[in-house]
């Protein structure tokens, strides 16, 4: 499994098809504080508040941890985010059920969202304590869809959807031989019900409030939690304090504009105030919301102006490949970097700044208009159904 940005590929073991690897984006200059020396490792944690604890849990890819955060409730746990459904993940959770969690039953397991690296064993833990589980409705309803849906066969979709991208027709065993059951190989059978996470709702968790707030454009519907007692924020995959999250287009919405929800979710998590904690899915607990979330904006504003200029001459997603990545894109990666190429293209075209054609089943874009001057937050703020409702609409 992988994930591709801006800086390219990084392979990944078989374990999930639409999960993603992330890899460091476009630099641009930011200053974080970790308070924190060193990061978990194996039954020791860190408490990053008084009865929350930070854990990692191994994952079998080149990123090779997930951040789970574990609260204390007195007589039992809490906990957000599983790790993938594999034998190293479930000695893991074993080992802190022996030591940090003091034999306690978990009363509560809450997903983030659907890539199997945060709710891959939400069901096995599920079933092991008879817990709660949360998540919003629908990373649960894509996450069943994908499991259900697992096949040894692709469907037919998704290969049209890859030679309309412009991948050779000759590769096409590859794709077939790839089989379509990834996802469910890094996921244990979901729970069968769940408490539905809404974004303004609240939750508690370790003897503290906290606020959904919705992201979506890296999954359609992720969960970040801000503190209402002190400052805290959980923050997923929405923002990671030194690599990028993967957004991408697939075949089952081929005409998606992710990028337009990732940008408008992560202009609109500017509005959190003061300085919290953040605590996220991957990397290092930090300090510096503000100055994270305005250097992925910047980063992702710099690759659309150079994508856009890339495009003077007519591109299919493939041929953007050199402006997109940094790194050579070959074997698996090549596919999964389709995604994210499209993703970009998509979201010009929805400026008005390309302009999409066929030829030989094949779409291509071409650049129009100038991008530069062009306020593109601002246009993606116009967008139908793009923004969500103001964050001071749901923290009052």
């Amino acid at each position: 499994m992988t994930e591709i940005n801006s800086d390219g590929p990084t392979t990944k073991t078989d374990t999930g098809e639409v999960v993603d690897h992330r890899a460091p984006g476009p630099v641009v200059e930011q200053t974080l504080e970790y308070p924190f020396k060193g990061v978990p490792d194996g039954e020791h944690v860190i408490e990053v508040a008084k009865g929350i604890f930070w854990a990692r849990v191994p994952l079998p890819w080149s990123l090779d941890h997930i951040n789970v955060y574990l609260f204390d409730e007195g007589d039992s746990w809490s906990i957000i985010d599983t790790g993938t459904n594999g034998k190293r993940a479930r000695a893991t959770w074993e080992m802190l059920e022996k030591t940090i969690l003091g034999g306690k039953p978990i009363k509560h397991v809450v997903a983030t969202h659907m890539h199997p690296d945060h709710l891959g064993l939400a069901g096995w833990l599920v079933k092991r304590h008879s817990a709660e589980f949360s998540i919003t409705v629908t990373e649960y309803l894509m996450a069943q869809h994908l499991w259900l849906g697992a096949s040894d066969v692709v469907p037919e979709v998704e290969i049209q959807h890859m030679l309309r991208m412009g991948v050779n027709p000759d590769v096409r065993p590859m794709i077939e031989a790839a089989g379509f059951g990834h996802f469910k190989k890094g996921v244990y059978e979901l729970p069968p019900c769940y408490t539905r996470l809404e974004d303004g709702s609240d939750i508690t968790l370790g003897g503290r409030k906290w606020r959904v707030i919705i992201g979506r454009g890296h999954s359609p519907e992720h969960a970040c939690l801000l503190c209402l007692d002190e400052p805290l924020f959980i923050g997923g995959d929405q923002v990671l304090p030194e690599i990028t999250s993967n957004v991408s287009v697939y075949a089952r919405e081929p005409m998606a504009n992710p990028l337009a929800h990732w940008l408008s979710s992560l202009e609109r998590l500017k509005g959190v105030s003061g300085d919290p904690m953040v605590l996220p899915s991957h990397g290092p607990v930090f300090k510096g919301l503000g100055t994270r979330l305005e250097a992925l904006i910047e980063g992702h504003l710099v690759k659309l102006a150079r994508l856009h200029g890339f495009c003077s001459e007519a591109k299919t997603p493939i041929e953007t490949f050199p402006t997109l990545f940094r790194r050579k894109v070959e074997g698996m990666d090549f596919f999964l970097a389709i995604g994210e190429a499209v993703a970009h293209l998509h979201l010009l075209e929805s400026l008005g700044l390309l302009e999409r054609s066929m030829k030989d089943d094949v779409v291509r874009f071409k650049a129009v208009g100038e991008i530069a001057g062009m306020d593109i937050l601002d246009k993606i703020r116009q967008m139908p159904g793009i923004p969500l409702r103001a964050l001071s609409d749901i923290m009052n």
